[in-house]
């Protein structure tokens, strides 16, 4: 059996350097090497690549290097920007190396929250009322609220503000990951998230999660990646028709992108109403990823469901 060659690309510049890290070594650790031959490719936190663990290269000479080798695909587990807003895609769609998950476009309009929340309130979604900012000139008397960095992942710089007196903090903490930043309405109720994978190019959802945060009073950074952070409910307490409901969004947000492999999409359930918040590209690999659960709670093995994002790949 002719083993294919399968490049893990992980770390990267941004802020999502160690969740990224943690990705990665998971997606390489799990990938069946029965059927691939594996190599790493970890980016610095200053942006130099390095392949199996050698000397590290700057882009031109990573490029270089890539198009020698001839990989047949890269696994991309990298996070936040650079990673999810179609930056490496574009990189390696020059290298006409094929790679997993959504391409270089659809990247880029999920990633940005202010574009993907116009583009589903389109296709009748409910989403909380907000506005966009690019400088501190800002008016907001609504309370509480959410601040948060319009392109930007693992609730970084994303704050809960209950009352304007703390807005200027919640504000400065958000312009630091980004030049525009969102205020949406909080809306109050059950956090639920829905992932997508594919099968034959056909998509399908998941079993949800219910989140409840325990170290946090929203599902934050520390919720989301600390051991305990959180309570994750996989398959989510929901009524047959509520879970009927939300796993019909989360498909829907994936076609509407036109995600491909992958998609994990987050939503508030406030009464009868399932609130979107955005589309996740590429979502987290880690040990306690919601993906991998939700695979699981499907009967689908950590190494099966790289096998499932690999081969929606067109190569």
């Amino acid at each position: 059996m002719i083993k294919r060659q399968i490049l893990t690309i992980f770390g990267g510049s941004s802020d999502e350097h160690s969740v990224s890290l943690a990705s990665g070594r998971m997606v390489t650790r799990f990938l069946d090497k029965s059927k691939y031959q594996v190599s790493t490719c970890i980016i610095s936190k200053k942006g130099l690549w390095s392949f199996n663990g050698h000397k590290s290269l700057g882009l031109a000479n990573a490029l270089q290097h890539m198009l020698k080798t001839k990989y047949k695909i890269a696994f991309i587990a990298l996070h936040g920007p650079f990673g999810e807003d179609g930056k490496i895609q574009s990189i390696l769609e020059s290298l006409g190396l094929p790679y997993t998950g959504s391409n270089a476009s659809v990247s880029a309009i999920a990633m940005d929250k202010d574009l993907s929340n116009k583009i589903v309130q389109f296709s009748k979604f409910s989403v909380p009322s907000y506005k966009v900012f690019s400088d501190k000139q800002i008016r907001w008397n609504f309370f509480p609220c959410i601040v948060k960095p319009v392109s930007q992942g693992s609730s970084y710089g994303v704050n809960i503000v209950k009352r304007k007196a703390d807005l200027k903090k919640a504000i400065n903490s958000a312009f630091r990951y980004d030049s525009r930043i969102m205020i949406q309405k909080f809306i109050r109720g059950r956090e639920i998230t829905c992932s997508v994978l594919e099968k034959s190019g056909k998509p399908f959802a998941l079993p949800p999660t219910e989140i409840i945060p325990k170290s946090s009073s929203f599902f934050d950074f520390k919720a989301k990646y600390c051991v305990g952070g959180s309570a994750e409910i996989t398959p989510a307490n929901l009524t047959l028709k509520q879970t009927h409901e939300v796993k019909k969004l989360a498909l829907k947000a994936h076609v509407i992108f036109g995600c491909r492999g992958m998609s994990r999409s987050d939503f508030i359930l406030n009464g009868k109403i399932f609130y979107y918040l955005e589309t996740n590209t590429i979502p987290g690999l880690t040990k306690t990823s919601l993906l991998p659960q939700q695979a699981k709670a499907a009967g689908i093995s950590f190494s099966e469901m790289l096998d499932l994002i690999i081969d929606s790949v067109k190569t």
